[in-house]
């Protein structure tokens, strides 16, 4: 490995830092679950009219990537100044968001194998654009090179984060072939499917902000990060 080069991640360790992050702002994490399980429960409930469904394609985009970037600030704060890049990180960070739930979420129904590339090698944009406020393309191109140490375990680590949701997804489907009766409109239903996605997706935005920590070039300690 050549001066400069990023360290490689161990699985371990990304669970681990991601388990530390939670551990720290457990009322953060608990609020964004709480909206993002409400919010999900009040998409399902929208009628079927195309305004509808404009608005979830749009919306939860939107809030998944404000709450990422208030998670990631609540827990790095940041380390750029001015108050331009402060007014314009908020919105660089959904429209990162947007991005790479689009091009990652076509590498996962395409081949599963170039979205968990795509999700490994992007781990650190969304921190990077949060907190140093680096840009579209700047973030993107850092979590490029932070993470190419490490891209095997981290794909294995994404593919941890998914394995839920697939299992889930499967269950419902088997269920409905099986003709279980699942009550699929029931208010109870919702909540929980939409608590067991948040709860996965709280997971995901917790090994971003692991993944951001451990590829800071000369990276501190827990206490001194999330103290």
């Amino acid at each position: 490995m050549s001066i400069g080069d990023p360290d490689r991640l161990e699985v371990s360790q990304v669970l681990r830092e991601a388990s530390a992050l939670v551990g720290a702002h457990p009322l953060a994490f608990i609020l964004a679950t709480a909206i993002y399980t409400g919010f999900g429960v009040w998409i399902d409930d929208q009628d079927p009219s195309w305004t509808a469904q404009l608005t979830m394609l749009i919306a939860p985009v939107i809030l998944q990537g404000l709450l990422q970037y208030l998670l990631l600030r609540n827990a790095f704060g940041d380390v750029a100044g001015g108050w331009a890049g402060r007014a314009l990180a908020p919105v660089i960070v959904i429209t990162l968001q947007l991005g790479l739930w689009t091009v990652i979420g076509l590498g996962y129904m395409l081949l599963l194998l170039p979205g968990l590339y795509l999700a490994a090698r992007m781990s650190a944009a969304l921190g990077m654009a949060s907190v140093e406020r680096a840009g579209l393309l700047a973030s993107i191109a850092g979590s490029w090179r932070r993470t190419r140490a490490s891209v095997w375990p981290l794909v294995m680590v994404h593919a941890i984060l998914l394995f839920p949701v697939v299992a889930l997804l499967v269950g419902l489907f088997a269920a409905a072939l099986m003709g279980q009766g699942v009550a699929y409109e029931s208010i109870e239903f919702r909540v929980i499917t939409n608590l067991a996605f948040g709860v996965v997706t709280m997971a995901g935005w917790a090994v971003v902000g692991a993944v951001y920590r451990l590829t800071i070039p000369s990276h501190g300690t827990h206490e001194d990060v999330f103290g």
